[in-house]
């Protein structure tokens, strides 16, 4: 709620003149049982002090608060009557209970993560695919976001139907690196085994090619 005053509950929940129109349209009213709507808070609640308030009536909502909003969902599902909740708040005891929505690995080091939803393989050093390329300099030494902070706005695709990783920039075409390197590519003239180092650790990687180099 807004304890009637939408005015200051905007200014209190910091919301702009177009977060208040997108609620309204969303179906928001008063007294709904919408607390949130695309990750935003509808209202809030106010405790009203008077010269009846006792201390005990303090110590009750900070009790209350405690309870209620500070306790871990376990603690919280064990104060709450399911059965007495009305419809509208049957999903609330699900909703408590920690979900997992999204993993992000990051395939290509110091780049931007590549979210997934669904499951995923593992491999012997964790998710599979998980900073298995990175870009190097003329020397083989990795470059990072510590030096070039644009880095973050290269995004890798992975495409394991098609066997390959789309690698993106803005207003820049892609360009596509192969998920796996096949044994007779290894002997090739195009494709070089490289030395190089992260973290103090000495590592060999292949060469993807100069079209990659070329686009990066």
């Amino acid at each position: 709620v807004c304890f009637c005053n939408p005015g200051a509950c905007q200014w209190f929940l910091q919301l702009s003149n177009n977060d208040i129109r997108d609620q309204y349209a969303a179906g928001h009213i008063c007294s709904d049982y919408n607390d949130l709507i695309d990750g935003l808070p509808t209202g809030a609640i106010r405790v009203s002090f008077g010269y009846m308030t006792r201390k005990e009536d303090v110590d009750k909502i900070i009790s209350m608060i405690r309870e209620c909003y500070l306790a871990s969902y376990e603690e919280r599902l064990q104060h709450m009557d399911i059965d007495k909740l009305p419809k509208a708040l049957k999903h609330i005891p699900e909703k408590l209970k920690p979900q997992l929505k999204e993993i992000c690995i990051y395939p290509l080091k110091s780049c931007a993560a590549f979210k997934i939803t669904g499951s995923w393989p593992l491999s012997v050093t964790g998710f599979l695919y998980d900073r298995c390329w990175m870009i190097v300099n003329a020397a083989g030494m990795p470059i990072t976001q510590k030096h070039e902070t644009r880095l973050c706005l290269i995004k890798p695709i992975i495409n394991q139907q098609r066997g390959v990783m789309e690698i993106t920039f803005p207003n820049m075409r892609s360009v596509y690196v192969n998920l796996e390197i096949e044994s007779e590519q290894i002997n090739t003239v195009n494709t070089s085994l490289c030395q190089s180092k992260v973290c103090d650790d000495l590592v060999s990687g292949y060469d993807c090619g100069d079209e990659v180099a070329f686009w990066l």
